[in-house]
C-alpha cells in the first residue's frame, strides 16, 4: 500500500489513543474536504500513541493538506487540534498497520459507491418554496388543493404547487414552484375567512441542513455514512441512525448541500437508497407524492392464568385496572377467553410526528405493560383430601369472604384454587393452609394415635428437664402428651406414630449423647455407693446444689452423666470433696478378731449411715461422706493402738548403733524395762511391743540417735593401717576412758547411713512451694540409698523380671515370701500399691510395689489415669510410713509399653498432685526419679521442668549429713545465676538452660543412638554416607534407605555449607541434616564462616520446622582438621545468639553429643562448658589441680605454625608472607600518614595497588586514631587495617588491640598481623611479641563473646619467630598434677616415661628443663575409722589423738642425688616392691638449676611412711645409687677411652675392635706398665701380653694377633699439599690467592652460584694447623661413629671484619650464638647458599663498603631439625645417649646449619667482596 500512497504527512494530536474508531476519523478527515484533502491511507496503532502517519496518492494533495492552517478533529464533543508535518527524510513507510479497524480509503469506496465524481456546484435559488398548513384535522386532499388556489386567486398565474399531507401531524406541506407564491400565499392566509374559520396555521417552512437517507443496506456504519456525504458538503459528526442501519439523519454545516445532495441517486455497496429533505419542526423527511401511508399494527394474544381469569371476569374492578392501564398504551382488550385478545386504539396513528415511532414500539410496549398489569394477580392451589374436603370447604368461604379473592374448586383434582390481587392472596393464603392443616390433623390424629413408653431413671429424668429438650417437644408438637411415672421409672408418650417416633428418638438420642465420665473412687467407697440410694444421692449432692448431674454404679466403676464437661468437672469435685475413704495399717491382726472390736464396729454400722467401714487382715478402711469418716476413723484407729503390737525400727550407722547399746545403755535400758524390747543389730535398732508403748520410747531412741555426734576418719599416710591394727585395743581403750568414745575400724568404701540421703549426686533437682524436694538421679535403684524405693509388678507380685526380679535378688527370698502371703489374703488390682520390708543387700527400709498400668493406644486416657491413681499411691504409703525420702523409677515405661515422654510426664503430674494435697503435712520430704539410662533420665527432668515451668536448680550438694549438708546446699542455691541455670549429669552428660528456656547439652554417647527430633550429619560433596565416623555410623543406624532418601534430594553436586534435609529412615531421629562440611586450611579460607552458616541453617531450620531438639555432633574436629577450642566456642557462641535472637520457641533443647572414646574433644567441650556456665564447678571439680594464671592453652606447633587458644580465639603465629594472608582482615604497620612504603608496609600498598594507596592518602589526611580501614585491593582480604607503628610497647599494645575491636565490630572472623615496630621503628622483636600477645589477651578478656575467632601473627624473618615462640610459651597454663603412679606423667606429655627408665636427659627435655615431680606408683591403702560420742569436742579430742600417735610413728627422708635418674629396670623394679613390701611412698622431684641451661638439675627421692620402714627404704636405695654412680662413671671412661684409642683383634684375616669395656680394660692396664691382662671374648678367656700381642686362649691354646690404633696421632698427621710454606712458631698464616690459580676458581665458582652480582675484591686461604688437626680429628671420630663418611660440606659463614683475626687465630666461637639469629639454636651458623650469608646482618661492611664471609669446611654428620633454645643437638633415640652431629632448617632439604662443636668447623678460605 506505501507504493499506491507514497507521500508521507506526520500528524500529531493530543488524543487518547485508545479512542475507538480513532483511525476510521482521521481516515475520513483527510480524505474530507475539512482538511482539503482527497484518497489517502492512515497509519496508526494504540502503540504509536498520539502520532499517526497519512500517505497521500500526489504530492499535490500531500501540498494542499500542508498549506491548511488549521487541522481540527471532532472527537465526541472536543475538537482535537492537530499539526502536520513532513517526514524527516523521504524513506519507505512502515509496514501496513496490523491494527483491527481496516483502513477506509477512496479505491475500497470505489466498489461501494458507484459515483465517485462529485457533483458540480450550480447556482441554484435557495429561497424557501414551501409553507405549513397546521391543524388541517381531517380534510382531504381536495379540499386543501381548492384551499390553497382559492388564497391564491388573483395573484400571478404561476400557481404550479403540490400538496403533501402528514396526517399524523395534522399538517400539510405546499410546495410551489415559484417561491413569489409562497410568500403570497402565506401572507394571503392570514386574511382567508376559511382558513380562520377551521382555526389553521400557515407559516413558511423554514429552511432545513438535514437529510434523511432511507433504504441502507442493514447495519450500516456511521463511517460510512460520513465519508459518503462529505463529498456533498461538509457533514456533522453527530449521524443519527435508526431502525438497525436502515435509514438515518444528517446534518450538513451549509443548508444549500441539502439541495444538491437530494437530487442525486445515491447507492452503497450497489444498493441503492434516497435522501430526503428532512425538517424538524415536522419530525419528518417530506416524501412528495410518494409518501408513505401510516396503518395501525395487527392484533395479538397473551395467554393468562386461568384462576386469575375467571378471578377478572368476576371483578370488574379488577378488570378495570387492567383496562385503564393498557389504554396508556391504545390498546383494547378482549377476555372472553384467558388467551386475551389485545388490538390498537385508532388514536395511535393521530399521535403526531411521534406516530410512526409509536407504532413500530406499540406491540413490544402493549405486550411489556399487559404482562406487567397482570402480575399484580396472583394464584395459588391448596391441597384438600377427599375426607376432609366438605368440612374444609366451609371454613374456606367463611375466611374469604371479607376478602376479594376468587375460589375455584377442582374436587376431581382434590385443589382448591384462589386468585386475586397479589397482596390479597399472599394475607389470606397462610390463613387457608392452617385452617386445611388444622382440619386435616385433627382428623387423622383421631385416627392415627398411639401411646410409648421409654424407661428412665428419675435422675435422668431430671437431665432431661433441665436440658430443655421436653419443652422443645411441646413446642414442636403441642398435641403429644408426655408423663413421667416416677414409680414405674417410665416416660410415656402418647400422640400420632409419627410424632411419638420422632420424638422418642429425640429422647432416646439425647439421653445416648448424655456424657458418661468416669470418676476415680477408692474401692471403698464404691461399696459404700453400693449400699446407699444413688438418686438421693444424685439429688442431694448435685441438683440442689445447682449441677445437672446423675450418679451411676456400674460394678467396681462409677460414672457421671451429665450433657456438660463443666458439669461433670463441678459434680467430680464435688463428689470428692464430700466423699473419700481413711485407713491405717493394722500390724497386730489379732485386734480385729476381739469381741469389743466386733462390736464397735457394730455399733457404727447401724448407727452412723454416712459411713460404711471394712476390715481385712492388716488394714482398716472406713468410707462415705467426709465430714464423718474422720470421727470415726479415729475412733477406730485409737482402739487399735491401744489393743496392738508393733515393731519399729530406727537406722543409724553400726558405730552409732554400738555406741548407744554399750555406752549409752545406763540412759534408756531401765527406763524401758517390762514395756519394750529394745534389739541391737548392725546399722538398726529394733523397738517392739504395744503400740502405744513403742511410739512413746520411739522417740527417746530418735532423740538419742541424733544427739550422739558421729564421723568418719580418713589418714592415707603410708603405713598408718598397719600400726593402728597393731595399736588398735590400747586406741579403743584410750578413747572410752579418757574421752567416752568409742572407735571402730571400718572399710574405706561403707558409707554412714546418717539421715539416709542418696549417695549419687543428683543431675536436677526442685524444690516445689509445698517444701518437698523434687531430684533426678542416674543410678541403681537396688543400692539407692532411701527410705523406700518403689518397684513396678504385676497384680500376682510375681518378681521374676525386670526392676522387680532386680530387687527381690538384692533383699533375698523373704521378699517374695513377703508377697506370696499379701497375694494370698487380698486380689490386687492395676493401679493398686503395697508395701513390704526391705532386707538382704538393698540399702532402704521399705520396697513399694506399684501395680503399674500396661499402656493400650486405644484407651490412652484409661492408662494415663490408672499410672497417675498407682503413684499417689505409693506416695501416700511411703508417708504413712513415716519415709522422709522415696525413690520412684519410670513405672510402666519398659515392659508395659508406656511412650517414654507420656509415662514422665503422668508421674510427674502425680507427684505435683500429691504434694499439693499433702504437702504441708507429710513426712515425704525427698523423692528421688532414678534410673540408669540417660535417655530415661533426661526425660524424667524434661517432665519436672514442663510441670513446675522451671528451667533449673543447683546440684552442688553433700552426701553426708550433718551441719555441712546446709552449709553446701545454701552455697549451691547461691552459685545459680539470675534467669539462667546449669545442671552437671556425672558421668553422662552437662546441661545448661539460657534466659529464653532453650536447654544446651552435652551428651557422651554415640550420636546413632540418641532421640533428639532432630540429628546433624557432616559429610563430604560427593554425598558418600559410608565415608566418616559421624555418617557411616548413622548409615550403619539408619539402613540403606537413607543413602537413598539423600540422593533423591540432590541433583549434581552441592556446594561446601550445604543443609540437605532428609527424614530419619530407621533412626529413632524424625529428621536428618545433611551437611556439607569442607577440610579446615589453617585460618587461610572460608571455611570457618561456612561452618557458621552450617550451625545457623541447622538452627534456624529446626525452629522453622517447630522441632523441639536437635543433636550435633563436634563437627569437623576429625579428620576435617578444625582446631577443637574454635569449633566449641563458635558452636557455643551460635547457640546462645540464636537462643536470644528467635522469636518463636519451638525448639527447646540442643545437645552435642561425644563419642566416650574422644576424650580429647570431650575434655574440650567439657572444659569450655564449664567456664561459661558453671565456673564453680570448674574449680570444684578438680580439687588436686591447681592452675596458673597464664592465659594461653599449651602451645602446640604443626606444620611450622605455633598455635595456642586464648579464650574462644586461635592464636597462631608463622613465619611467611603476609600479603598472601588469606585472613578477614589484614594489618599494615605504617606511619602516622599511613604513607609508608617500605618494609612490610611497602610489601602490602604494592600488591594491594593505587587505590589502596590512594584510600590511605585520603583516609590520613583526616582525623584518627592512629589507625584506619581501606578496601583490600589485589590482597585477598575483605579490609586492610592501617596502623600507626610507634617505637613504644605500650602503644603498640593498644594499637593491636583497637585493630582486633574494630574487626569484632566489623563482624569479620579473622585477622593477620606483621611484626609491628620491627622495622624503621627499631624494636626489639621480643617487645614487640610480648605487647602483641598481651593486646590478644586483653582482647579476649574485654570482649570474650566477640566474631573474631583466628588471630594470626604471620613474621617474615625466621630469627624473629623464636622470640614469638618464647612469648607464647611464658603465657601458658601450666598445671601441677597430682598422679598415683610414679610412671605416669599426663600433664606434661602423654609420651613422656617414667624416670624409672634411665633417660633422663629425656625426662627434662620433655619437661622443658623446668621442675617436675612424679609420684609413687603405689596407691596407700588408707586408714579409714569411724568415731562416735557424746559430743563433738570429745569427737574431735578423740581424732587429735590418733593423728597425733600416728604422726609421731610416721617420718620423711629424702635423697638427693643426680644418679637417681640413672637408675635401670632392675631398680625401678625393686623401687616398686619396696613401697608394696614395706608400706612406704616413694616421690621424685626434679628442680632445674636457674639460670645454667644444659646443665643436669636436682633429682630427689622423697621416701614416706613408719620411720623403721623407711629406714630399711633408705638404705636399699642409697646400695642402688652407689651402684648406678659407679656404672655412670664407667660408661663415661669407656666413651671417652673410644674416642681416642682403638683396640683390634685379628679375625679372620681382619681387625675388629673389642667392644668398649675391654677396650677401656687393655688402656688401663697398660696406663699401669701391666704386663698382660685376662679379658673375655665371645664366651672365651684370653690372656693378652701387653703392649702388642698376642692374645692367647687360656683353655685351647688358640692365639691371635691385637694392636692398638692412636686415633689422635693419625687425624694430626696429614696437612694439606697446597699449603705455603710456614715459619715453626707460626700459629696461623693467611695467605692471598692468585685469581689466575684454580683453588682461586673454584672458591670463586663456588661463591658466584648464588652471588652473581656481587664483586669479588680478594680471596685468601687460612693456614691454622693446629686447628686443622683437630678438626681432621673429630672427622675421623664422626665417621667410625656415624658408620659413613659423608660427614663433610663446604658451607659459607659471613661476618664482621672486627672478628677475622679471632677466627683465625681460634676457630668459630658459639658463646656469640644469638648475636644475629638463633632460630634453630645456641650454635654457631652456616649456610649452604652464599646469598645468605651475604646479607648485611651476617656479613657486615666495613667503613669502605667492603664485607667478609668465610668458605669453611663443616663436620655436619647426621643432623635434624632445631628448635630454637638448643644448646646441644637431640639425641637420635629417646633412650640412647647418642646425639645428632648438627641440627639444621629443613633435614629434607637443608640450607642452613648449625654447629655446637668449635673445632667441628675451619673457615678454610676468606672471601672479600662489595
Amino acid at each position: 500500500m506505501a507504493d499506491e500512497f507514497p507521500y508521507a504527512l506526520f500528524v500529531e494530536g493530543q488524543w487518547d489513543p485508545k479512542t475507538p474508531k480513532l483511525k476510521n476519523k482521521l481516515n475520513i478527515y483527510f480524505q474530507s474536504k475539512k482538511s482539503d484533502g482527497g484518497d489517502s491511507e492512515v497509519e496508526h496503532d494504540v502503540s504509536d500513541g498520539q502520532r499517526a502517519t497519512v500517505r497521500f496518492k500526489t504530492e499535490e494533495v500531500r501540498q494542499r493538506v500542508l498549506r491548511k492552517q488549521t487541522h481540527e478533529l471532532k472527537i465526541g464533543k472536543t475538537n482535537i487540534k492537530m499539526t502536520v508535518r513532513l517526514p524527516s527524510s523521504e524513506v519507505s513507510t512502515p509496514e501496513e498497520s496490523t491494527s483491527s479497524v481496516s483502513a477506509i480509503t477512496k479505491g475500497e469506496l470505489k466498489s461501494e459507491v458507484e459515483e465517485e465524481v462529485e457533483p458540480t456546484e450550480e447556482k441554484e435559488d435557495t429561497t424557501c418554496r414551501s409553507a405549513v398548513i397546521e391543524n388541517i384535522q381531517n380534510n382531504s386532499q381536495e379540499f386543501l388543493v381548492m384551499l390553497v388556489e382559492n388564497v391564491l386567486k388573483g395573484h400571478s398565474e404561476s400557481k404550479d404547487f403540490s400538496i403533501e399531507i402528514i396526517p399524523e401531524s395534522h399538517c400539510a406541506v405546499v410546495t410551489f414552484s415559484d417561491n413569489m407564491d409562497t410568500a403570497n400565499f402565506v401572507k394571503s392566509c392570514t386574511s382567508n375567512a376559511m382558513i380562520k374559520k377551521k382555526n389553521m396555521n400557515v407559516r413558511l417552512l423554514e429552511t432545513t441542513s438535514k437529510v434523511k437517507a432511507e433504504g441502507l443496506p442493514s447495519h450500516t456504519n456511521s463511517d460510512y455514512l460520513l465519508l459518503y456525504f462529505e463529498k456533498f458538503g461538509e457533514v456533522e459528526d453527530d449521524v443519527v441512525i435508526f431502525e438497525e442501519g436502515q435509514s438515518a439523519i444528517m446534518t450538513f454545516k451549509n443548508p444549500k448541500d441539502v439541495h444538491s445532495v437530494i437530487k442525486e441517486q445515491h447507492h452503497i455497496k450497489k444498493h441503492p437508497f434516497r435522501v430526503l429533505p428532512y425538517y424538524e419542526t415536522l419530525q419528518t423527511a417530506l416524501y412528495g407524492k410518494d409518501r408513505p401511508i401510516l396503518t395501525l399494527p395487527k392484533a395479538f394474544t397473551e395467554n393468562i392464568d386461568e384462576t386469575v381469569w375467571h378471578h377478572l371476569k368476576e371483578n370488574q374492578n379488577s378488570m378495570d385496572l387492567i383496562n385503564q392501564a393498557m389504554s396508556s398504551y391504545f390498546c383494547d382488550l378482549d377476555f372472553q377467553s384467558s388467551a386475551v385478545t389485545i388490538k390498537p386504539l385508532p388514536s395511535l396513528l393521530q399521535q403526531g410526528g411521534q406516530t410512526r415511532k409509536l407504532i413500530q414500539t406499540w406491540r413490544e410496549k402493549a405486550s411489556t405493560e399487559f404482562s406487567v398489569s397482570v402480575s399484580k394477580f396472583k394464584s395459588t392451589e391448596i391441597y384438600i383430601q377427599k375426607d376432609t374436603w366438605t368440612e374444609i370447604e366451609s371454613e374456606i368461604h367463611k375466611a374469604v369472604a371479607a376478602v376479594t379473592v376468587t375460589l375455584v374448586p377442582y374436587v376431581d383434582q382434590g385443589t382448591m384454587a384462589v386468585a386475586g390481587l397479589k397482596e390479597d392472596v399472599n394475607k389470606i393464603e397462610s390463613i387457608l393452609r392452617g385452617i386445611v392443616e388444622r382440619i386435616t390433623q385433627r382428623i387423622q390424629r383421631k385416627k392415627g394415635s398411639e401411646m410409648d413408653e421409654i424407661a428412665m431413671s428419675p435422675s435422668i429424668y431430671k437431665l432431661f428437664l433441665c436440658s430443655g429438650l421436653k419443652q422443645q417437644i411441646c413446642d414442636k408438637f403441642p398435641e403429644l402428651e408426655l408423663t413421667y411415672h416416677a414409680h414405674s421409672q417410665n416416660l410415656t408418650l402418647y400422640g400420632l406414630k409419627t410424632e411419638v417416633l420422632e420424638t422418642k428418638n429425640e429422647i432416646l438420642q439425647d439421653v445416648v449423647d448424655l456424657i458418661r465420665q468416669p470418676v476415680e473412687l477408692h474401692q471403698s467407697v464404691l461399696d459404700f455407693l453400693h449400699n446407699k440410694d444413688l438418686e438421693k444421692m444424685s439429688t442431694d449432692l448435685f441438683f440442689t446444689n445447682g449441677i445437672d448431674v446423675s450418679l451411676v454404679v456400674e460394678g467396681k466403676r462409677a460414672l457421671l452423666v451429665g450433657k456438660t464437661k463443666k458439669a461433670l468437672n463441678d459434680a467430680e469435685r464435688k463428689l470428692t470433696a464430700d466423699l473419700g475413704h481413711l485407713s491405717f495399717a493394722v500390724e497386730d491382726s489379732s485386734v480385729l478378731e476381739r469381741s469389743d472390736w466386733q462390736d464397735l464396729v457394730s455399733y457404727i454400722r447401724n448407727t452412723d449411715t454416712e459411713v460404711t467401714v471394712q476390715t481385712t487382715v492388716n488394714e482398716v478402711v472406713v468410707s462415705g461422706f467426709v465430714d464423718s469418716i474422720k470421727d470415726v476413723e479415729k475412733k477406730l484407729c485409737d482402739f487399735v493402738k491401744e489393743n496392738s503390737q508393733t515393731e519399729k525400727s530406727l537406722k543409724a550407722h553400726k558405730t552409732v548403733v554400738k555406741f548407744i547399746k554399750d555406752h549409752k545403755r545406763q540412759d534408756w535400758s531401765e527406763e524401758v524395762k517390762g514395756k519394750i524390747s529394745v534389739n541391737f543389730k548392725d546399722d538398726t535398732i529394733l523397738i517392739s511391743g504395744p503400740y502405744h508403748h513403742v511410739t512413746q520410747y520411739l522417740p527417746m531412741f530418735d532423740t538419742m540417735l541424733k544427739s550422739i555426734q558421729h564421723c568418719t576418719m580418713k589418714i592415707d599416710k603410708p603405713g598408718a593401717k598397719k600400726f593402728f591394727k597393731e595399736k588398735e585395743s590400747m586406741c579403743v581403750a584410750f578413747a572410752k576412758t579418757n574421752m567416752g568414745c568409742l572407735i571402730q575400724l571400718i572399710d574405706q568404701y561403707e558409707t554412714p547411713h546418717g539421715l539416709m540421703k542418696s549417695d549419687t549426686k543428683p543431675t536436677y533437682q526442685f524444690k516445689t512451694p509445698e517444701g518437698v524436694e523434687i531430684a533426678i538421679n542416674k543410678a541403681d535403684i537396688c543400692s539407692f540409698q532411701v527410705d523406700a524405693v518403689v518397684g513396678a509388678s504385676k497384680e500376682t507380685l510375681l518378681l521374676d523380671e525386670g526392676l522387680a526380679k532386680a530387687l527381690s535378688d538384692a533383699a533375698g527370698p523373704k521378699l517374695q515370701d513377703d508377697c506370696n502371703k499379701y497375694v494370698k489374703s487380698r486380689q490386687l488390682m492395676t493401679g493398686d500399691a503395697v508395701l513390704f520390708d526391705a532386707g538382704g543387700q538393698l540399702r532402704c527400709k521399705h520396697v513399694i510395689f506399684a501395680i503399674g498400668p500396661q499402656y493400650n493406644s486405644s484407651k490412652p486416657q484409661e492408662a494415663v489415669t490408672l499410672l497417675r491413681k498407682t503413684v499417689k499411691k505409693s506416695l501416700n504409703l511411703a508417708d504413712q510410713e513415716s519415709c522422709q525420702s522415696v525413690a520412684i523409677p519410670a513405672i510402666s515405661s519398659a515392659g508395659f509399653g508406656f511412650p517414654l515422654d507420656l509415662c514422665a510426664d503422668t508421674i510427674v503430674k502425680a507427684i505435683k498432685e500429691f504434694c499439693n494435697i499433702f504437702g504441708g503435712d507429710s513426712v515425704l520430704s525427698r523423692i528421688h526419679l532414678v534410673d540408669t539410662n540417660d535417655i530415661t533420665v533426661r526425660a524424667l527432668e524434661a517432665a519436672v521442668k514442663k510441670m513446675y515451668g522451671v528451667t533449673a536448680v543447683s546440684h552442688n550438694m553433700t552426701t553426708g549429713g550433718g551441719p555441712g549438708l546446709q552449709q553446701n546446699q545454701n552455697q549451691a542455691s547461691s552459685s545459680s545465676s539470675q534467669g539462667q541455670s546449669a545442671v552437671h549429669t556425672q558421668g553422662a552428660s552437662q546441661s545448661f538452660q539460657t534466659k529464653e528456656g532453650l536447654t544446651i547439652s552435652i551428651l557422651k554417647g554415640n550420636i546413632e543412638d540418641t532421640t533428639m527430633d532432630v540429628v546433624v550429619n557432616t559429610l563430604s560433596s560427593n554425598l558418600n554416607l559410608s565415608v566418616g565416623a559421624i555418617s557411616n555410623a548413622l548409615l550403619k543406624a539408619a539402613g540403606p534407605q537413607l543413602q537413598v532418601l539423600l540422593n533423591e534430594q540432590v541433583t549434581g553436586t552441592p556446594n561446601n555449607g550445604a543443609v540437605i534435609v532428609t527424614t530419619g529412615a530407621n533412626l529413632k531421629n524424625q529428621l536428618v541434616f545433611h551437611a556439607v562440611v569442607p577440610h579446615w586450611n589453617q585460618g587461610q579460607g572460608s571455611e570457618m564462616k561456612m561452618l557458621e552458616d552450617i550451625i545457623d541453617k541447622c538452627l534456624n531450620e529446626a525452629e522453622k520446622r517447630e522441632q523441639s531438639s536437635i543433636v550435633f555432633s563436634a563437627i569437623g574436629t576429625g579428620n576435617l582438621g578444625f582446631p577443637k577450642a574454635l569449633v566449641v566456642c563458635t558452636m557455643l557462641d551460635l547457640v546462645l545468639k540464636f537462643s536470644n535472637k528467635r522469636s518463636s520457641k519451638h525448639l527447646q533443647e540442643v545437645v552435642f553429643a561425644l563419642h566416650p572414646k574422644d576424650t580429647a574433644t570431650i575434655q574440650v567441650f567439657t572444659d569450655e562448658f564449664n567456664k561459661r556456665f558453671m565456673p564453680q564447678y570448674t574449680s570444684a571439680n578438680n580439687p588436686t589441680q591447681q592452675q596458673s594464671t597464664g592465659p594461653f592453652s599449651k602451645v602446640t606447633v604443626k606444620s611450622g605454625i605455633y598455635e595456642t587458644i586464648v579464650g574462644g580465639t586461635t592464636l597462631q603465629v608463622l613465619q611467611g608472607d603476609i600479603t598472601a594472608e588469606k585472613t578477614d582482615v589484614i594489618v599494615n604497620s605504617s606511619n602516622k600518614e599511613f604513607t609508608l612504603k617500605s618494609g612490610v608496609s611497602k610489601a602490602i600498598l604494592d600488591k594491594a595497588g593505587p587505590n589502596v594507596e590512594a584510600e590511605c592518602q585520603q583516609l590520613g589526611a583526616q582525623p584518627n586514631k592512629g589507625l584506619i580501614m581501606t578496601q583490600a585491593g589485589n590482597l585477598q582480604c575483605k579490609k586492610i587495617i592501617h596502623i600507626s607503628a610507634q617505637s613504644n610497647s605500650n602503644l603498640i599494645q593498644k594499637q593491636a588491640k583497637k585493630a582486633m575491636q574494630m574487626c569484632a565490630k566489623e563482624k569479620f572472623t579473622s585477622i593477620s598481623f606483621p611484626a609491628i615496630g620491627t622495622g624503621q621503628a627499631g624494636m626489639s622483636p621480643g617487645q614487640v611479641a610480648d605487647s602483641m600477645m598481651d593486646a590478644v589477651v586483653d582482647m579476649v578478656k574485654q570482649t570474650p563473646q566477640s566474631s573474631l575467632k583466628l588471630v594470626r601473627m604471620v613474621v617474615f624473618q625466621a630469627p624473629m619467630l623464636t622470640e614469638f615462640y618464647k612469648s607464647m610459651q611464658n603465657r601458658e597454663v601450666t598445671h601441677k598434677q597430682e598422679e598415683s603412679t610414679w610412671s605416669k606423667i599426663k600433664t606434661y606429655a602423654a609420651s613422656v616415661k617414667s624416670f624409672l627408665t634411665g633417660s633422663w636427659e629425656k625426662e627434662i627435655k620433655q619437661h622443658g628443663g623446668k621442675d617436675f615431680v612424679i609420684e609413687g606408683i603405689r596407691v596407700v591403702d588408707p586408714l579409714c575409722l569411724s568415731i562416735c560420742g557424746p559430743s563433738q569436742k570429745e569427737v574431735d579430742k578423740t581424732k587429735h589423738f590418733i593423728e597425733n600417735m600416728l604422726s609421731q610413728e610416721q617420718t620423711i627422708q629424702s635423697i638427693t642425688d643426680t644418679a637417681i635418674l640413672s637408675f635401670s629396670d632392675k631398680d625401678q623394679q625393686h623401687i616398686k616392691d619396696m613401697q608394696s613390701t614395706l608400706d612406704v611412698t616413694i616421690r621424685l622431684e626434679y628442680k632445674a638449676l636457674k639460670g645454667s641451661k644444659g646443665t643436669t638439675g636436682e633429682a630427689t627421692l622423697t621416701v614416706e611412711g613408719l620411720t623403721r620402714d623407711v629406714l630399711i627404704a633408705v638404705q636399699d636405695i642409697q646400695d642402688m645409687l652407689k651402684s648406678a654412680r659407679e656404672g655412670e662413671i664407667l660408661k663415661r671412661d669407656m666413651e671417652y677411652t673410644s674416642e681416642f684409642v682403638d683396640w683390634q683383634y685379628e679375625q679372620g684375616g681382619q681387625y675388629k675392635s673389642f667392644d668398649q669395656r675391654t677396650n677401656l680394660e687393655l688402656e688401663q692396664a697398660l696406663g699401669r706398665g701391666a704386663a698382660d691382662i685376662k679379658i673375655s671374648l665371645q664366651g672365651q678367656s684370653y690372656q693378652i701380653k701387653l703392649p702388642e700381642g698376642p692374645a692367647v686362649s687360656t683353655s685351647g691354646g688358640n692365639q691371635m694377633n691385637i694392636r692398638r690404633i692412636d686415633k689422635l696421632k693419625a687425624a694430626t698427621e696429614s696437612i694439606p699439599q697446597n699449603w705455603d710454606a710456614m715459619a715453626p712458631k707460626e700459629l696461623y698464616k693467611v695467605c692471598n690467592l692468585q685469581p689466575t690459580s684454580s683453588e682461586y676458581k673454584d672458591v670463586l665458582r663456588l661463591f658466584k652460584a648464588s652471588c652473581p652480582n656481587k664483586n669479588v675484591v680478594k680471596i685468601e686461604r687460612i693456614q691454622n694447623p693446629g686447628m686443622w688437626k683437630n678438626y681432621q680429628n673429630n672427622k675421623s671420630v664422626m665417621e667410625q661413629k656415624n658408620g659413613h663418611q659423608n660427614n663433610e660440606k663446604k658451607l659459607f659463614h659471613g661476618t664482621s671484619e672486627q672478628t677475622l683475626t679471632h677466627i683465625n687465630k681460634s676457630g668459630f666461637n658459639r658463646s656469640y650464638a644469638g648475636q644475629n639469629a638463633a632460630a634453630y639454636g645456641n650454635g654457631t651458623y652456616f649456610a649452604l647458599n652464599a646469598s645468605y650469608s651475604a646479607s648485611n646482618t651476617y656479613s657486615v661492611p666495613n667503613a669502605q663498603g667492603q664485607k667478609h664471609m668465610y668458605l669453611c669446611r663443616v663436620l655436619t654428620g647426621d643432623f635434624t631439625r632445631g628448635l630454637g633454645g638448643m644448646i646441644v643437638p637431640p639425641p637420635k633415640t629417646t633412650t640412647g645417649f647418642d646425639l645428632y652431629d648438627t641440627v639444621v632448617d629443613n633435614p629434607a632439604a637443608p640450607t642452613i646449619f648449625v654447629v655446637f662443636r668449635d673445632d667441628n668447623a675451619y673457615p678454610e678460605y676468606l672471601i672479600t667482596f662489595t
